[in-house]
């Protein structure tokens, strides 16, 4: 068997276990929301199932979205036959949940791509635009007129259906894409995990307390938990802690009896219900600004910065280019006048003498006139490059740089030397006129020599 062939059925294999897999994961989470919306027309606080599947289409880089959909459709349908529903109506409102997930998958992913970064304003825009309002809405009207024309129920049953939907988009779609990212996914390292699962726990311990016992009023106070769960963790932290909260109030709303929401005029699981997810939805929605907020603060945090390192990078090479000669790569004049002076004054200050050698190219006009510019910069380059390697004269001799029109019948070079002891009120112009004199002495005596000044 070839390896290729090894490698396909092993792909498949893959492929089949992610199916089954979302199959499994997409009828539990769809079992949980019928589960938990008994009493209610099955309809839950947050529609869990949906929003799961598109988060897992969305991580899909492959892009195997029909054979994902068609996996969230078989999950939808057990979870439906588990509870004994009616044949047409368990494939025609698993239809409409595949519907809702389909449209918040396309409307995202076409416009953003791969990378989805729901703490770009632009990106969540379109994210609540398509997979939270109008995926969710067009399946909850469709979902509606077809009980309303089977079953006699009122269409208002789209709007019970709308808010759930439109919450599970809201809360687990950023959550599962932020956990996918390398800065998110460090919250879970061992060095920051016992912080993140403190703040969890002090939002559980705050959302059970008020769900409990206290009145709905109460309710709102743990909005400064929320989003001081932002600051620390960002967006995905935040709405991990919407889900925790979430899933405490869900208890307590429909499996308890108390607690804020029970003591409502209206006390009906219905109405309950509907309180929550508005609720849910006003916690969702303040976490999602204040993370877009601090995400574009960090960014520009960040710009900063980079715009500043660049800024030093520049000014390093304007530096450079002020104080380098861009042909031979060795300090320029202006940095030669800066290094003379510096030393100067640390002459005068320590009473200790200082050297200066000036030197010049032997008949470098004559050089340029036989071999022509081009060669004579490659020359001056040459010599340059010596200067820097070592400070013996008979250096630039032992190159061997033809040039006939010296009477060496190579490149010389001839050196001027002075030595001063500075004394205060001294100009550095005597060093240079004194070097400068012996470097004339030196061409005049016959080049390719070097001269000290007396």
């Amino acid at each position: 068997m070839k390896v290729s062939d090894k490698e396909t059925r092993l792909d498949r294999f893959k492929i089949g276990i992610k199916l089954l897999g979302v199959t499994a994961l997409t009828a539990l989470l769809a079992w949980i929301g019928l589960a938990s919306g008994r009493g209610a027309g099955h309809v839950p606080a947050i529609w869990w199932a949906n929003a799961a599947l598109a988060s897992v289409i969305l991580l899909d880089r492959r892009r195997r979205w029909l054979w994902l959909l068609a996996a969230g459709y078989a999950g939808n349908i057990v979870a439906h036959l588990i509870f004994a529903d009616p044949l047409w109506e368990v494939f025609t409102l698993s239809a409409c949940d595949v519907m809702e997930t389909t449209i918040a998958v396309f409307g995202v992913a076409f416009a953003l791509g791969r990378r989805v970064d729901l703490t770009r304003q632009r990106q969540l825009l379109r994210f609540v635009a398509f997979a939270v309002l109008l995926g969710p809405l067009v399946a909850s009207l469709t979902a509606g007129l077809v009980l309303h024309w089977f079953t006699g129920s009122p269409l208002s049953v789209s709007l019970v259906w709308f808010p759930a939907s439109a919450l599970g988009m809201s809360v687990v779609v950023p959550l599962v894409l932020g956990l996918a990212r390398r800065e998110t996914r460090e919250l879970f390292h061992p060095s920051r995990l016992a912080n993140t699962l403190l703040y969890l726990f002090m939002i559980a311990v705050a959302a059970t307390a008020i769900f409990s016992t206290a009145d709905f009023p109460w309710l709102f106070f743990i909005f400064p938990p929320l989003l001081f769960l932002v600051v620390r963790l960002g967006l995905s932290g935040g709405v991990l802690g919407c889900c925790v909260v979430a899933a405490i109030g869900t208890f307590f709303t429909i499996s308890v009896s108390g607690g804020p929401l029970s003591r409502l005029a209206d006390a009906s699981l219905e109405h309950r219900i509907l309180i929550l997810q508005l609720f849910l939805a006003t916690a969702v929605l303040s976490v999602s600004v204040v993370a877009i907020v601090f995400a574009d603060l960090k960014r520009a945090h960040l710009a900063a910065g980079l715009s500043e390192e660049k800024y030093r990078q520049l000014a390093s090479s304007m530096e450079t280019l002020a104080t380098e000669d861009p042909l031979t790569g060795v300090a320029n004049r202006r940095q030669f006048d800066r290094n003379l002076l510096g030393e100067w004054q640390r002459a005068i200050r320590s009473g200790s003498p200082v050297s200066l050698l000036m030197m010049d190219v032997d008949n470098f006009k004559d050089f340029n006139d036989l071999y022509g510019h081009p060669e004579g910069d490659r020359c001056l380059c040459a010599i340059a490059r010596i200067t820097v390697e070592t400070s013996r004269r008979s250096a630039v001799l032992e190159q061997g740089i033809p040039h006939s029109g010296s009477s060496a019948l190579v490149v010389t070079v001839s050196i001027g030397c002075a030595t001063m002891i500075p004394k205060e009120g001294a100009s550095v112009t005597e060093i240079v006129a004194a070097s400068d004199a012996a470097l004339y002495a030196a061409k005049k005596g016959g080049r390719n020599r070097v001269e000290v000044a007396m």
